[in-house]
């Protein structure tokens, strides 16, 4: 039992050692603040507008998270991709990168003047005729005009990203937390709050963050020979009929929940699930802030024995992660009856959605690796499989159990699906080895 002790003690101290933990540190007490400034704002949301309107604004949400994948269709994953890469190499490598980060932001802008246009057209009929909300109509259309905001926010987060500047990225993130929350306070102040309202400031606060962002970035982005940016959008969109997929199928699944409760249900259930949501998040956003950290690392490695070892050093990592979480039950499970008790039913649908987020932090890091394999048609495959199964469990389990059927099918969803891309992984490895003995 000692030497069981002492090898998982020996094991913490290795970990808190790493230069991983470290930047994963960085970028998540960045990603921690930021969140709970969000975390805090999302609380008082709550409490101020009360579940109808609470649910209202978190369709309008899952209508922005879904409108602004369609502006990217995987051209920031391929642009990590390529970008690691190129920057690993000392001699020209900065420019080809630069390429690849500028054909990326004039394709996202290009796509989000299309989106923001169709988007703000349709947002009556999506609003009365699909969700049988009116009020819904005029959050969705500023969620459409203020699409760019995101798209430029969104782009800056993955280009620091590719250059791993863990540092900077988490004070941005922090000054445009404080940012959102002193815009909040003025609304709040003045008696102007409403779904409305808050779309508004989050995009104002989105294009703040690319400016400064961009404002404290590597320089030399604009000053790449046009001839270079058209080779390097030729090099990207065929990677994106994988990516895309990918990006657009795991939002969709992020925010089917959402949607099928706002279509099957009522505002005050899909409140409840929002809430819930919001609290699961917070532990959401170490998921994030670990794939951030890993994304552009295990991109850059190909050999197959450096995959196995990487692997098993990301599994150790994350699993001591997921221990640390545990605390989250019992503290959720006080504080969400006794801050407002109109969410009570909020704390059964947090608990499967902590084990859903358990697991993701344990295993899906370990799907990028499928990238290093160059498969990331797997992935794809992956994307659209989780997005059956989960229609299907929604629609079976929504009309009997509400919220907390929505959030069993999820987790189902996800572990069968993380489970396939790994098989997938171990078998295309073991493949890989036999081919070179």
């Amino acid at each position: 039992m000692q030497a069981f002790a002492g090898s998982i003690a020996e094991k913490v101290r290795q970990a808190a050692r790493s230069q991983l933990l470290r930047e994963v540190a960085i970028t998540y007490s960045g990603q921690l603040i930021g969140s709970g400034i969000g975390f805090v704002i999302q609380l008082l949301l709550q409490r101020t507008l009360g579940p109808a309107q609470y649910g209202v604004l978190g369709i309008a949400v899952s209508a922005a998270t879904l409108t602004a994948v369609l502006t990217d269709v995987g051209l920031s994953h391929a642009m990590i991709r390529f970008g690691s890469r190129e920057l690993a190499d000392p001699v020209n490598g900065r420019e080809k990168a630069n390429a690849h980060f500028l054909a990326a932001l004039l394709l996202r802008l290009a796509l989000t003047g299309v989106v923001s246009l169709v988007g703000f057209l349709t947002a009556r009929w999506v609003a009365v005729d699909l969700f049988q909300e009116p009020a819904l109509a005029r959050p969705l259309a500023w969620v459409y005009l203020g699409l760019v905001g995101s798209t430029l926010y969104s782009y800056w987060m993955f280009y620091i990203q590719t250059f791993q500047r863990f540092g900077l990225r988490s004070a941005v993130v922090i000054g445009v937390a404080v940012l959102r929350f002193a815009l909040f306070g003025t609304v709040w102040w003045f008696e102007l709050l409403s779904p409305t309202a808050m779309i508004i400031v989050d995009s104002a606060v989105n294009l703040v963050g690319f400016a400064v962002g961009m404002a404290l970035s590597p320089r030399g982005l604009l000053a790449v020979p046009r001839e270079r940016v058209r080779a390097a959008a030729g090099e990207l969109l065929p990677y994106c009929k994988f990516t895309g997929i990918l990006i657009i199928g795991d939002t969709i699944f992020n925010e089917l929940d959402t949607f099928m409760l706002g279509i099957y249900t009522d505002a005050h259930t899909t409140g409840l699930y929002r809430a819930a949501w919001t609290y699961a998040m917070v532990l959401g956003f170490l998921n994030l802030s670990v794939a951030n950290v890993l994304f552009p690392k295990v991109t850059s490695v190909s050999d197959t024995a450096h995959l196995r070892t990487f692997m098993k050093q990301i599994v150790k990592f994350t699993s001591l992660l997921a221990i640390a979480t545990l605390p989250a039950i019992p503290v959720v499970s006080w504080w969400i009856p006794w801050y407002e008790q109109q969410y009570a039913g909020a704390t059964t649908i947090f608990y499967l959605m902590y084990l859903g987020i358990v697991f993701e932090l344990v295993a899906g890091p370990l799907q990028y690796v499928l990238y290093s394999l160059d498969r990331p048609g797997v992935l794809a495959a992956v994307a659209v499989a989780k997005i059956a199964l989960n229609f299907a469990g929604n629609l079976l389990l929504i009309p009997s159990h509400g919220a907390f059927g929505a959030a069993a099918a999820t987790i189902v969803t996800r572990v069968l699906g993380g489970a396939l891309a790994l098989l997938v992984i171990f078998r295309t490895l073991k493949a890989r080895e036999k081919s070179a003995a």
